[in-house]
């Protein structure tokens, strides 16, 4: 079976493709460290006595945030999963 060459539509699906992958990427990156932050690093260092009482307010919004960046992530890797439809039409396999 010989390759056929990629056309203007098929580099433009692969272009697609790798920038949900690059926006999905920090987006994970994000999530984890805020959640890490939010539920690890504060109450630790709240009972350290390191920071103040009052530093533990910043859990809420951060676990806010989080859970925002969670929902923009899910939604960008639904986006990235259809995406490779697209390139599944000239490459068959997705893992080398």
């Amino acid at each position: 079976m010989d390759p056929k060459a990629l056309t203007t539509t098929d580099w433009h699906n692969i272009h697609l493709f790798l920038q949900w992958f690059w926006i999905y990427f920090p987006l994970v990156v994000t999530f984890a460290m805020t959640m890490l932050t939010a539920h690890a690093l504060i109450p630790s260092v709240v009972s350290t006595g390191h920071l103040p009482a009052s530093a533990a307010k910043l859990r809420l919004p951060l676990t806010l945030f989080a859970l925002l960046i969670g929902a923009a992530t899910i939604v960008i890797l639904i986006i990235g999963i259809n995406q490779t439809l697209d390139v599944r039409n000239f490459w068959s396999r997705l893992l080398i």
